[in-house]
């Protein structure tokens, strides 16, 4: 008898993925597979964070591969998930990672090394890695063996032609890719410029609380990614060092992601979204940003109150009042 059409769809989305069975440590583990309820088995080297994310997808559109592994590694605090850029991440290892032979327990590995360093995993041992393919809620935390590293696994979500080359993640070859392996080694952060740390720093900690709560488009608008652009042309103007570009990067490419995802991936008229995002409804917070900024760069109230007034009143279906040009005035 033939399978009804219903039914095959059906199959192919849930009847064939299988647990993994392995071995990790001396002890036999069984791993859920993908879209599985089932949590991860107890065991000595699944941390808090891993056995919180395993199976799940990322809470937002933003964290990512790097994200990830640092704070697996024990590097970035649980609650520091979004999204890292590659330069934040080449930054940080640098400075609180050092390169080692052959990886063990608790190292990252960085896979397509001597090219791209195009994806980043943590280590668990015994060939296994505990990572996150991409930035988009569609990829789950998931484990695999070293080899699997960019392998589409049954079930998993792969990009159709009308989504964002960006999200692709079917690289089979990936794991056999050259590799490298870091093993943390501090805690340290890399220094900040000291012009600009106070106000990174503060604007880090509020798009944290402002991802969890998907409060990106009403406190942060679309001005507040130009402003985070605004930011970055300053850092490179003042030849600022290279990690507080690499934040910088993060943080604005974090805004863009989530505004992108969230209100101009639909049917919605992008004109409309751009008016209606343009100037966030809850404009305190930036408009703090923009102040103390404006304070850095030396200007006087007067000066600082002119930019956000102009700022209110620009033409929203255009959307592209410089902020930085206009306090410089």
């Amino acid at each position: 008898m033939k399978l009804s059409t219903l039914a095959l769809l059906f199959f192919s989305l849930t009847g064939f993925a299988q647990d993994l069975r392995l071995t990790l440590a001396g002890k036999d583990i069984l791993i859920p597979k993908l879209g599985s309820k089932e949590t991860l088995p107890s065991h000595q080297r699944f941390s808090s964070f891993l056995k919180s994310t395993f199976n799940k997808p990322g809470p937002f559109h933003g964290p990512n591969c790097y994200n990830t592994a640092l704070i697996a590694s024990g590097y970035s605090q649980a609650e520091a998930v979004r999204y890292v850029s590659p330069e934040e991440f080449e930054e940080v290892v640098k400075v609180a990672f050092k390169q080692v032979e052959n990886p063990t327990y608790k190292d990252i590995i960085v896979f397509d090394a001597k090219s791209s360093r195009g994806h980043a995993a943590f280590y668990l041992g015994d060939d296994l890695i505990f990572h996150k393919k991409s930035y988009g809620t569609q990829y789950h935390y998931r484990m695999t063996n070293i080899e699997k590293a960019g392998v589409v696994e049954e079930n998993e979500w792969t990009p159709g032609i009308m989504d964002d080359s960006s999200l692709q993640m079917n690289w089979p070859e990936l794991g056999k890719l050259s590799q490298n392996y870091y093993r943390l080694h501090s805690k340290l952060k890399p220094k900040l410029e000291p012009k600009l740390a106070s106000l990174i720093l503060k604007m880090e900690e509020a798009l944290l609380k402002d991802l969890g709560s998907w409060a990106i488009a009403r406190k942060w608008g679309m001005s507040g990614e130009y402003f985070l652009e605004d930011l970055l042309v300053y850092a490179k103007n003042i030849k600022a060092n290279a990690y507080t570009i690499a934040v910088l990067t993060s943080l604005k490419d974090q805004v863009y992601i989530m505004l992108e995802e969230v209100n101009f991936k639909n049917a919605r008229n992008p004109s409309k979204v751009m008016r209606e995002l343009c100037v966030p409804e809850e404009k305190q917070q930036l408009f703090d940003f923009i102040k103390d900024f404006g304070k850095v760069l030396g200007k006087k109230t007067e000066n600082i109150h002119q930019t956000l007034q102009a700022l209110e009143q620009q033409d929203r279906t255009r959307c592209s009042f410089k902020i930085f040009s206009n306090l410089n005035k």
